[in-house]
């Protein structure tokens, strides 16, 4: 009877009380795939462990390309997620169209210390025309990476890799191994597009101007950079036509040792380190008229669209990876560059830099790391360019016309978005 009488009372009791809310459930769609997917997966789980008003669902929805095409296609359909990943030069796109929150109420409700603890250029970066739209997740810039043994076997210093446009010409002839009419290493590869940003700047051009989005593709600087990079191919042949055309296959040469020099973002760091079986070094690009390197990686941006509960649950994950213990883990796990003041102190970050000097070469290389401009047709722009790229590399086009086609073809694009 006691019993009875008890659990009657607790009946009683709970009846008396409401419910617990379910937490809100917000949705992020993320571009980071192996190693990046590895830390995007851990982050979730923290932020989802540390409090209990809402639970994070990620999403890997293909590169930034494949990225920006799905958004393009649920964003009409009402059934974009809460939060979006959007690569540097592509969220321009968004902010213009209205489909971003802006950040700036959000950021003046934050201390001087929140926004302190940011590296200047993680916070510059994301502005689009003055204004906050998105925050940094992970930065990135291009680096190169070379095969040691194979330095070693050329008779090269393998802690002297190319400092200048001329020594990488140099070394990648001596790179290059030949078997009769085949080659089995190639002296470089890489030749990306986020490479062929950083080349066009080192030349001292650009492809649109950062301070007025006027185009400088087709300047004497940029042809000048294109020609060099086509060169490597066409005359030197020190570097395989095949990759140039398809930069997914840069990496499979490299790792397979049939490249000796790689050039890539430094958010592969941490995969390639366990991909390749060979002596692994990294070093800054080497440099042309000036030592450039765009910044690259991605930001993420809220859906203005989403309701009230879970514009507020996005933004306390914005909050939640604003930590450098947070940060930390992006940048163990994948190379990507430090956005917090004091990430590289956090214990993780240092026992990785002290173990691995390779993940410091990126970190002085933002000495001379640009912002690249994000008007709302850089993605076409940028979608276009590889086929201005294949018809100068298989000789199609000659370099000075293609790109004087192509830098009329890109004053029309910014014309028709509004700049």
């Amino acid at each position: 009877m006691l019993r009875k009488l008890l659990i009657a009372a607790a009946v009683a009791v709970l009846a008396g009380q409401p419910a617990l809310a379910a937490p809100v459930e917000i949705t992020f769609w993320h571009s980071l795939a192996k190693k990046g997917t590895d830390a995007v997966n851990q982050i979730v789980d923290k932020f989802n462990a540390s409090q209990s008003e809402y639970r994070l669902k990620a999403e890997y929805t293909g590169n930034y390309d494949d990225t920006t095409t799905k958004l393009q296609a649920a964003i009409p359909a009402g059934q974009a997620p809460d939060l979006m990943m959007l690569e540097v030069t592509r969220y321009g796109l968004f902010a213009d169209s209205g489909v971003l929150e802006q950040l700036d109420p959000y950021l003046q409700k934050e201390s001087a210390e929140f926004l302190d603890q940011y590296q200047p250029f993680a916070l510059e970066g994301p502005k689009y025309l003055g204004k906050s739209y998105v925050l940094p997740f992970n930065v990135s810039t291009p680096v190169m990476y070379y095969n040691k043994d194979a330095f070693r076997a050329a008779g090269l210093d393998p802690n002297a890799p190319p400092k200048t446009w001329d020594e990488l010409r140099q070394m990648s002839a001596k790179l290059t191994v030949r078997q009769g009419n085949d080659v089995k290493q190639w002296g470089v590869i890489g030749l990306g597009q986020f490479v062929r940003w950083a080349f066009v700047a080192q030349a001292g051009g650009e492809w649109v101007s950062p301070k007025d989005n006027s185009v400088l593709m087709d300047s004497a600087a940029s042809i000048g950079a294109y020609t060099y990079m086509a060169d490597l191919i066409r005359k030197d042949k020190v570097s395989p036509e095949a990759a140039a055309i398809n930069e997914s296959l840069g990496s499979q040469y490299f790792t397979s040792g049939q490249a000796a020099i790689n050039f890539d973002s430094t958010g592969g760091f941490g995969a390639l380190r366990g991909a390749v079986k060979f002596d692994l070094g990294v070093a800054p690009l080497p440099c042309g008229v000036k030592c450039a390197a765009p910044i690259g990686g991605a930001t993420i941006g809220i859906n203005s669209a989403s309701d009230e509960a879970h514009r507020k649950g996005a933004w306390a994950f914005l909050k939640f990876i604003s930590r450098p213990e947070i940060n930390a883990i992006t940048f163990v796990e994948t190379g990507y560059l430090p956005i917090m003041k004091k990430t590289a102190d956090v214990d993780i970050a240092k026992k990785a830099i002290a173990e691995e000097p390779g993940y410091s070469v990126a970190i002085k290389q933002l000495d001379v790391a640009f912002v690249r401009s994000r008007p709302p047709a850089m993605p076409a722009i940028r979608a276009k360019e590889p086929s201005v790229w294949e018809a100068i590399v298989l000789g199609k086009t000659p370099e000075a016309q293609a790109l004087k086609t192509f830098g009329a073809e890109m004053r029309t694009m910014l014309s028709k978005s509004g700049g």
